[in-house]
């Protein structure tokens, strides 16, 4: 496993007179953050510590910060292209402006050596390898130096997009590419880099393949699949938990068919994630998603890619995280509060790393976000302890 560039831990940081919105409480309290964890949680008027630099957060909300399961890139870095060392950190950069503090760089379909190529260039990069942030589950070894303080966004590991996905549902994925899943070529692609894959589980049919995912760690989503609703149903069973970018590229739901999106929203184990831009889904089949799920089952993703729907079409989105959030709230799809745990908390528990990112308590990551309780625009950004963005 790659090793982790530690930054120099920063001054402790007291955040006072903001309402924390968390996927467990909302209340006024003062947050106070050293050597970039979350040291404790206590009522208004809680002592900082020596020397601590202080952000007044009166009229704001303070939230975990978010996470992005599925981002390909934006304008300044192309994740399906070779990217530059600079790029990258320019899509980190991008990314931690809108309250991203962690997301999965996403992979589509390629040939597998030019796949391998890539993986191993996220790897090197120095803001990434955030693969290691995963040894924060239960019965892991500890971070070295427990901060993790990286400049911007972190990434938590691969989202591999592909290559096993069903010839029938390719959307723009390289026909050309994709390749039938069998445990032998799984084996032959993934890494310790890889958190999560998206494949259509029918061309597994012995089921040996997303057996062997399991068993190594990496989460499963069923995406860009023909599966009937037998067929995903069966691959709930063998343990796969989420579905990528719901209803697209997927067979529709109909009332003598419900398909794999009706298994999915029928199944209290699975993730839906949904693209809240309003031109990949409908808002109010949005609200459906969300009232059938709950909110404790819906994630938030953008699909944020260089050429996304700026251009009128579908390849990717031009969404942003943050943009998702309100959009719920504006739809009146969701409370703020319940978008926030959809784009913080349900990301990091379907990865397994709840436990330190996606929520606000002692010991955690001091991955947070501060927003405008009106315009719920983000005003600040920090990660790992860092205040990062000012925005006034």
């Amino acid at each position: 496993m790659p090793q982790l560039n530690f930054a120099k831990s920063p001054v402790p940081l007291s955040i006072r007179g903001g309402c924390l919105i968390t996927p467990h409480e909302e209340r006024f309290a003062d947050v106070e953050v050293s050597a970039g964890l979350i040291e404790q949680i206590g009522s208004p008027g809680l002592k900082e510590g020596a020397g601590a630099e202080i952000l007044m957060a009166e009229g704001c909300f303070v939230t975990p910060g978010l996470i992005d399961l599925q981002v390909n890139g934006g304008p300044e870095c192309d994740l399906w292209d070779c990217p530059s060392d600079g790029s990258l950190t320019a899509l980190c950069k991008t990314l931690s402006g809108s309250g991203v503090t962690g997301f999965l760089p996403t992979l589509i379909t390629d040939d597998i050596e030019h796949l391998k190529e890539k993986m191993a260039r996220l790897s090197a990069h120095s803001v990434s390898s955030q693969r290691s942030l995963l040894s924060l589950c239960p019965g892991q070894p500890a971070i070295e130096g427990g901060a993790a303080a990286f400049a911007y966004a972190r990434m938590f590991g691969v989202h591999l997009e592909g290559p096993f996905l069903s010839p029938a549902r390719p959307g723009v994925h390289p026909p050309q590419w994709i390749k039938p899943l069998s445990k032998c070529s799984a084996a032959d692609l993934i890494n310790d880099s890889v958190a999560l894959i998206t494949l259509a589980p029918e061309t597994d049919r012995s089921g040996e393949a997303i057996k062997f995912l399991h068993s190594k760690g990496i989460r499963v989503a069923l995406g860009h699949s023909d599966a009937t609703f037998e067929e995903a149903k069966a691959a709930f069973d063998l343990g796969v938990t989420l579905m990528t970018h719901t209803f697209n590229a997927l067979p529709p739901l109909k009332h003598r068919g419900a398909g794999a999106v009706g298994a999915a929203l029928l199944d209290p184990r699975v993730f839906c994630c949904v693209i809240a831009d309003g031109l990949h889904v409908d808002p109010a089949v949005v609200e459906l998603i969300v009232k059938v799920k709950g909110a404790d089952r819906t994630i938030l993703v953008t699909d944020r890619a260089a050429v996304g729907t700026s251009q009128g079409g579908l390849v990717g989105s031009s969404l942003m995280l943050d943009q998702a959030v309100r959009n719920l709230v504006e739809w009146k799809v969701a409370s703020f509060a319940d978008a926030i745990k959809m784009a913080c908390w349900n990301p990091a528990l379907a990865l397994g790393i709840e436990k330190k990112v996606g929520q606000l308590a002692p010991g955690g990551l001091a991955d947070l976000v501060v927003w405008d309780a009106e315009t719920l625009t983000v005003k600040d950004v920090i990660i790992g302890g860092r205040l990062l963005e000012r925005r006034k």
